[in-house]
């Protein structure tokens, strides 16, 4: 088939991109053609693509956004393509695959405890209001909408009841061979860290530290630490955000000295590695890639009801709390790991569980959503010549 990838920047850096471009790959892999449409890309994975490249107008972030619908759709109607495959907000598709949720969902998880003001504002902002009016102009237009898990779908069909039909759910998958246990780099990173061997990590990776639950992790690790001191343990954070704050929290919470803050990493491998436990708190994820990542990476998982990766989660590789905010709930959970023999089991089960996800599951089962739209629907009506 010739299919078309609708996506704003074609990269690996974020879980939107990084599942794309797995989708991509096994695309490839399978002989189809692909046309790409995008605003910018990278990669040596381009060099198999047809790209069709999309010069968004960069006025305004709404301006932006609309932009890219308006001439992504022009740019579409110019091929003649089988089926075209949306990752952005976009309204000339056959399937979209909504990475990061249902916008609405999103503005309504994210201001729940916002105040009345805030609230108001952001509901009105430009680019919040195109983005809602897209976004259901795409669930109208096309044919299927892959959501990455029944959070996601749940948040959908909580603001379009409508488009329930029309959504499949497919849980993101992980390359098990990239992210895997490495002891080198666990010896290497704990040895520049200054951390020994029997010290016990626990891991955060996540841009955007008040949505992702960093505070959250930040107090129960405190918690953590004055109910078990006889345990020599740290916290470790990846990501980028106001790292000033997060430091100036964590010594008010005397675990200064305990809690490295690293920043962006391109490469997370050696940050898994080094470490024991992930943990992600966070208050609102349709599905956290890194979950993902530090399973296949042997790294047993505590996370929140809101993470949509927790849907694959059992007690054998992963603790689940019901809410970010919950720090009696998630103190509780990091005790659990701190018993070696349990901690040890829930690894090897980590381990097994990401070699039952991999990237080539998730392609087989959008392929499958492929066949459903060329059997019984006709192609998206408004990309029609």
């Amino acid at each position: 088939m010739k299919i078309g990838i609708v996506l704003r920047r074609f990269h690996t850096r974020g879980g939107t991109e990084r599942r794309t471009t797995e989708l991509v790959r096994g695309l490839l892999d399978q002989g189809h053609q692909v046309h790409l449409f995008a605003e910018a890309w990278q990669g040596d994975l381009t060099e198999s693509l047809i790209c069709h490249r999309i010069h968004t107008i960069k006025a305004a972030r709404w301006l932006k956004a609309l932009s890219f619908a308006m001439l992504a759709a022009r740019a579409i109607r110019r091929e003649n393509l089988d089926l075209v495959h949306s990752q952005a907000r976009t309204y000339a598709d056959d399937v979209a695959t909504l990475g990061g949720g249902c916008h609405a969902d999103y503005l309504a998880r994210t201001l729940q405890k916002a105040s009345p003001l805030r609230r108001a504002w952001e509901h009105n902002h430009p680019f919040h209001r195109i983005t809602i009016v897209l976004e259901q102009a795409q669930y109208q237009n096309c044919s299927r909408i892959i959501l990455n898990s029944q959070l996601a779908k749940n948040g959908l069909i909580r603001f379009f009841p409508w488009a329930e039909d029309k959504c499949r759910v497919i849980h993101n998958g992980v390359d098990a061979d990239f992210f895997r246990p490495d002891e080198d780099a666990r010896q290497s990173l704990r040895a520049e860290l200054g951390v020994s061997d029997n010290a016990i990590v626990f891991l955060f990776v996540g841009s955007g530290f008040e949505r992702k639950g960093l505070a959250e992790f930040l107090q129960a690790l405190a918690l953590t630490r004055q109910r078990r001191a006889d345990v020599d343990s740290f916290g470790l954070v990846v990501g980028r955000g106001d790292i000033a704050h997060y430091r100036s929290l964590a010594q008010n919470a005397a675990i200064g000295e305990r809690v490295f803050f690293h920043g962006p990493a391109g490469d997370t491998r050696p940050f898994y590695a080094a470490s024991d436990v992930f943990v992600l708190p966070t208050r609102f994820d349709p599905y956290a890639n890194t979950t993902n990542e530090a399973l296949a990476s042997g790294l047993p998982v505590i996370t929140t009801t809101t993470n949509g990766a927790c849907e694959v989660l059992t007690p054998a590789e992963g603790l689940v709390v019901p809410q970010a905010e919950a720090i009696e709930s998630l103190a509780e959970a990091l005790q659990v790991t701190l018993e070696t023999d349990r901690r040890l089991a829930m690894s090897k089960a980590a381990r097994q569980l990401a070699l039952r996800h991999p990237w080539s599951e998730t392609t087989r089962k959008t392929l499958e959503v492929y066949a459903e739209i060329k059997a019984f629907d006709k192609p998206s009506p408004i990309r029609q010549k």
